[in-house]
């Protein structure tokens, strides 16, 4: 049969969708007959229909696997249900199971691992949400939102690093929604001319990271001071943000901290932070100010 081509393409889009839906139609069976193998206390059964839905769409992939995890607990195969549970987490760290799916058992190791994952996801998420605020990713805000959301959860210990972890996030959280912030009002303003504005006008101007024509000033010497932690301190890692303000000679002329570490360590660091020099920040071709935000990490030290 000939078709014409606007017709040949409108039957293959026909087709690929059809294909889609069988595909779903498909998955949502099997996933049917998994959780009626499960509820009949075929277990093995259960598990090998669940390793047929490994192409199964997005939205049925917890549910997919919240039954595999079911499975494997029934099966007494507790290390590689925690496994599972801890891949769910990740892809989803707010995840319980339901009170109408779940027996209390399964509730308890359930919210086992996740006392022990959610640090771990918490310290990733926000690593990514500054790798995202370091390339200037307008989506870094709220992934620094979702990491503060994520130290509200009541099963996560709320240890001395984590709430420190919440005051440096919300440092960079704050300065992530100024530069979006900035960007936006940017992108909706009308252009205007590119001029080399006057020298003395560029020096009123204090740029950061939402300045994506200025090039960000570079350390020459940025000396820490010496972490020297108590005995009660030495195996707690602490967190801080040091906000910097660098004039058109490259010195600090003011040094804050949004989040602060120890009261001993930030004192000696805002003191050595003064002294430090830049290679001044530049805005076509001319020397400017320059307001950067720094983490700070005192580490534990070693036995």
């Amino acid at each position: 049969m000939n078709f014409p081509r606007t017709g040949l393409a409108a039957v293959v889009l026909v087709a690929a969708m059809a294909g889609r839906v069988a595909v779903a139609s498909s998955s949502d069976d099997t996933l049917v007959r998994a959780k009626t193998l499960y509820a009949a206390a075929a277990y093995d059964e259960a598990l090998a229909v669940l390793d047929q839905l490994k192409d199964a769409p997005a939205e049925d992939s917890t549910s997919i696997a919240e039954y595999r995890v079911f499975c494997l607990l029934a099966l007494d195969r507790g290390d590689e249900a925690r496994k599972n549970i801890d891949s769910i987490l990740h892809r989803n760290p707010r995840y319980l199971p339901s009170l109408d799916q779940a027996s209390p058992r399964i509730q308890g190791i359930v919210r086992d691992v996740r006392r022990e994952s959610l640090p771990r996801i918490v310290v990733e998420r926000y690593g990514a949400a500054k790798a995202a605020f370091e390339r200037k990713d307008p989506a870094a805000a709220q992934q620094f939102d979702d990491v503060l959301a994520l130290l509200d959860e009541r099963d996560l210990d709320q240890t001395s690093t984590l709430n420190d972890l919440r005051a440096v996030a919300s440092a960079f959280r704050d300065l992530a929604k100024a530069v979006a912030a900035f960007g936006t009002s940017t992108a909706e303003a009308k252009p205007v001319p590119q001029v080399a504005p006057p020298q003395e006008r560029v020096r009123d101007i204090i740029y950061t990271a939402a300045d994506t024509d200025v090039t960000p000033p570079v350390a020459q010497s940025q000396k820490m001071p010496t972490w020297r932690p108590s005995s009660l301190e030495a195996a707690i890692e602490f967190r801080g943000a040091l906000r910097l303000l660098i004039d058109e000679s490259g010195a600090v002329v003011s040094a804050t901290m949004p989040a602060t570490t120890r009261a001993g360590y930030d004192a000696l660091l805002l003191k050595a932070a003064r002294e430090w020099k830049f290679l001044p920040a530049q805005k076509q071709g001319v020397p400017v100010r320059y307001l950067k935000l720094i983490e700070v990490q005192l580490k534990p030290t070693g036995p």
